[in-house]
């Protein structure tokens, strides 16, 4: 099963890797849309928008712009490893089974969701709003009809 996870996972990375230099080297033409569910729906940004872009850039070693995209990037490669190696490193099974290192991490992608929130929207990228949205459809209808 690991060696299943591994390949997916590495499968995902050479995807992004050829996907983004091969078609779009300068600028990042991704449909937020498509990607986010959250945004989709609401039209705001989720806690982890970002993330995609913050990894394209760590690919291809600009970690600067990777930080500006989403500052928590290494988390997610954190927390996959500790799932991974749960079973095989006493301190990677610590960390899975300690609900307060837990509850921390996940007070901290909140926190950095709302000062990147208050700090970045919704001029500058990631941290636009989506016109396109439903919620924002529907609250333009029912602003039509009740006019």
């Amino acid at each position: 099963m690991i060696k299943i996870l591994k390949l997916v996972f590495v499968s995902f990375i050479i995807l992004f890797i050829n996907y983004d230099s091969n078609k779009y080297a300068d600028e990042y033409y991704i449909n937020i849309d498509e990607l986010c569910l959250i945004k989709n729906i609401t039209g705001f940004p989720c806690p982890s928008c970002g993330m995609t872009r913050a990894y394209i850039e760590v690919f291809k070693l600009n970690f600067n712009k990777a930080f500006h995209y989403h500052p928590l990037f290494i988390f997610p490669s954190i927390i996959f490893f500790i799932t991974i190696f749960r079973d095989k490193l006493k301190i990677a099974n610590y960390i899975y089974n300690n609900y307060y290192i837990i509850i921390s991490v996940l007070l901290i992608f909140i926190l950095v969701y709302f000062i990147r929130f208050i700090l970045l929207f919704p001029n500058q990228e990631p941290f636009t709003y989506n016109y396109n949205s439903k919620f924002y459809t529907v609250l333009k209808a029912l602003i039509y009809v009740f006019k």
